[in-house]
C-alpha cells in the first residue's frame, strides 16, 4: 500500500495548461510520468551535442577549404614566380651573348689599334732615318755655315801652285748649295715632326679610350654574369622544393596505400569507423586518410563523393577514392592502389580485400589530398 501510494503520488507530476488564460473556460489539467519528462530531457540534450558536434565539424570544414585556397594561391604565385624567372634568365642569355660579341669586337678593334700604333712607330722610325734627324741638328748646321763662310780666299800662292780660279768659285758654289740643301731637310722635318707627334698622341688617347671602354664592359659582363648566377642559383632552388614536394606527395600516397593493405582480411561491420574492430566501406576510407593524411572526409560514401577534385581514369593515382553507385545514388567507396587495383572494406562476407578497379563499373574518381 505504501509503495502504491509513494508511486501514484511521486512517481507523475500534475501539470495544469491554460490555453485561453482570459477565457472562462475550464483550464486543462493533466498528469505527466517522471520518466516522460526524463526523456524529454535527454533528447534536448542529445540534440543539442549532436548540433554542437555538427557545428564544431562544419567549422574545421571550412578551416581545412581555406587552407587549402591558401595553399593553391601559393601554389600559382610559385609558379608564375618561376616563368618569370625563365623569361628573366633567357632574357640574361641573349644579352650576356650579345655582351660577348661585343667584348670580341672590341678586342679585335683594339687588335687592330696597336697594330697601327706599331706599323706608326715604324713609319716615324723610317721617315728619321730618312730624313737624318740623327746626324743633322740646327747647330750642327750653323757651324758648317760659320766653317764655310771663314774659309781663306786664294791668294797668289795658289796661282803659284797651279790652282784654277774658275775651279775654287764652281767648288764654292757646290758648297754653299750643300749647306741649302742641309737646311731644307731640316726646315722640312722640323714641320713634319710635330705632326706625327699630334698623330702619335691622338692614338695614345685612342688607345686608352678603348681601354677604358673595354674594362667598363668587362665590369659589365662580371656584374651580369653574377646576376645570372644568382637567377640560376633561385630556379635550382626552387626546383629543388618542387622536387621535394613532388616526392613528399607521392610518398604520401604510398603510405596511404601501405596503410590501407595492413588490414585487409579484417572483418566488415555495418557502420564501423575502427578497421581493427570492423568498419564498412566509407569508415575504412574516412579512417585511412584521416589518420594518414590528415583529410577529414564525411561518414558516408554518398557525402565523401562530393568532396576533392574529381579527376580521370587516366589522372588516377595511389591514394585517390573510387566511388561505385547501384545507379540511383554513390553506394560504395575504395582506395586505388595503382595499376587498376583498389582496396576497400567490400562486405561481411569477404570484409578488407583487394579487387579489380572495374569489379563494378567506377562511377566517380576523386582527388582528396589537393595535388
Amino acid at each position: 500500500m505504501k509503495w502504491k501510494k509513494f508511486k501514484k503520488e511521486r512517481i507523475s507530476l500534475n501539470y495544469t495548461v491554460m490555453l485561453l488564460p482570459h477565457s472562462q473556460k475550464k483550464p486543462i489539467h493533466f498528469k505527466t510520468p517522471v520518466w516522460t519528462f526524463g526523456l524529454f530531457f535527454l533528447g534536448i540534450l542529445v540534440l543539442s551535442g549532436a548540433c554542437l558536434f555538427f557545428a564544431g565539424s562544419r567549422h574545421q570544414l571550412n578551416q581545412v577549404r581555406e587552407e587549402k585556397a591558401k595553399l593553391e594561391q601559393e601554389w600559382e604565385e610559385l609558379a608564375s614566380q618561376k616563368q618569370m624567372a625563365d623569361i628573366e634568365n633567357e632574357i640574361l642569355k641573349q644579352a650576356r651573348e650579345t655582351q660577348e660579341q661585343e667584348l670580341k669586337e672590341l678586342e679585335q678593334k683594339t687588335r687592330d689599334t696597336l697594330k697601327e700604333l706599331e706599323d706608326l712607330v715604324e713609319r716615324e722610325s723610317q721617315i728619321r732615318q730618312e730624313l737624318g734627324l740623327q746626324q743633322v741638328s740646327p747647330e750642327d748646321g750653323s757651324q758648317e755655315s760659320q766653317t764655310s763662310e771663314e774659309e781663306p780666299e786664294p791668294s797668289d800662292t795658289d796661282h803659284d801652285t797651279g790652282h784654277d780660279p774658275d775651279t775654287e768659285a764652281a767648288g764654292r758654289e757646290e758648297g754653299v748649295s750643300r749647306e741649302s740643301s742641309s737646311m731644307i731637310v731640316y726646315t722640312a722635318a722640323s714641320e713634319i715632326l710635330p705632326q706625327y707627334t699630334v698623330m702619335i698622341a691622338e692614338d695614345n688617347a685612342s688607345f686608352q679610350g678603348i681601354q677604358s671602354e673595354l674594362a667598363f664592359l668587362q665590369n659589365s659582363l662580371t656584374e651580369k654574369s653574377n646576376q645570372y648566377d644568382r637567377y640560376l642559383a633561385t630556379i635550382e632552388e626552387q626546383k629543388e622544393a618542387q622536387a621535394a614536394e613532388i616526392a613528399r606527395r607521392k610518398a604520401l600516397r604510398e603510405a596511404i596505400v601501405s596503410r590501407a593493405l595492413q588490414y585487409v582480411g579484417n572483418a566488415y561491420v555495418y557502420g564501423g569507423n575502427d578497421p581493427n574492430t570492423g568498419v564498412d566501406c566509407s569508415g575504412f576510407t574516412k579512417y585511412i586518410l584521416g589518420n594518414v593524411a590528415g583529410v577529414y572526409l564525411n561518414r558516408t560514401a554518398a557525402s565523401q563523393s562530393l568532396q576533392g577534385q574529381p579527376v580521370s581514369i587516366d589522372e588516377a593515382r595511389p591514394g585517390d577514392l573510387v566511388f561505385y553507385s547501384d545507379g540511383s545514388r554513390v553506394n560504395h567507396v575504395a582506395i586505388y592502389m595503382g595499376n587498376g587495383r583498389v582496396v576497400h572494406a567490400s562486405n561481411e562476407r569477404i570484409g578488407i580485400t583487394t579487387s579489380d578497379m572495374y569489379y563494378r563499373t567506377p562511377t566517380k574518381i576523386v582527388n582528396m589530398l589537393g595535388d
